[in-house]
């Protein structure tokens, strides 16, 4: 890969959120965006970015694009902090550029909302043409929301699910059956974490953690009444 000598091009992400999503007006808020260069032999950062605040539901990214003649594959992280609490699902989106002026369009998924795309075959009933299941990774008996779509609806489309229903830190899947057939059809996104671990859990984690690795290792005979 080759670095430009002269002005780098510039890749655009237009961030949406879905319109009945309330962006928090009061609080401590945060967002924060990471992109980073992926199918080099290890990866490079190219922005790492953070600003005390949100910006709606639809907002403009913009980043460099410093290769010249080469597809590049960009990985983009971003989260939403209110009060230290994280909004979206943790969820890595990818870009793949082969000449900047590039923009692209990313559907974000809010807790409680999770952005789906759905593959479907060429031929499809046009009522009920797939059922959609979102489970655990590991158990796909364990379901949290089954839907239906139409043709119309089933190629994009918000899932709805209880954000109090699903485990912080666990993964969890999205299955998809094309009903007149009953053979599976792609969707994405893949094995995904919908309710992430916040930042104070994970501060006070790791705070606990370090004290306890700062206490000396006691054996059984360093107690109080050792063993005769």
């Amino acid at each position: 890969m080759s670095l430009l000598n002269e002005q780098p091009g510039v890749v655009t992400l237009h961030f949406n959120l879905p319109a009945e999503f309330q962006v928090p007006l009061t609080g401590e808020n945060e967002t924060v965006v990471s992109v980073k260069v992926v199918n080099a032999k290890s990866p490079v950062t190219v922005k790492d970015w953070r600003h005390p605040a949100f910006f709606g539901n639809t907002w403009k990214f913009h980043f460099p694009h410093n290769y010249d003649g080469v597809g590049v594959k960009y990985q983009v992280h971003i989260q939403l902090f209110h009060n230290q609490q994280p909004l979206l699902v943790e969820l890595d989106y990818f870009v793949v550029v082969n000449q900047a002026p590039y923009s692209q369009t990313v559907n974000l998924s809010p807790l409680g909302m999770l952005y789906v795309e759905v593959k479907l075959p060429e031929t499809s009933p046009t009522e009920e043409a797939i059922t959609i299941s979102l489970h655990e990774a590991t158990a796909p008996e364990v379901e949290l929301v089954r839907i239906k779509h139409d043709e119309r609806t089933a190629t994009s489309f918000y899932l709805k699910y209880d954000p109090d229903s699903v485990i912080p830190g666990k993964r969890y899947a999205l299955t998809g059956v094309e009903n007149r057939y009953h053979q599976q059809v792609q969707v994405s996104p893949g094995a995904v974490e919908l309710s992430p671990v916040s930042r104070n859990f994970s501060a006070r984690l790791f705070q606990s953690v370090a004290l306890w690795l700062e206490k000396p290792l006691r054996l059984f005979t360093d107690s109080d009444e050792k063993i005769r």
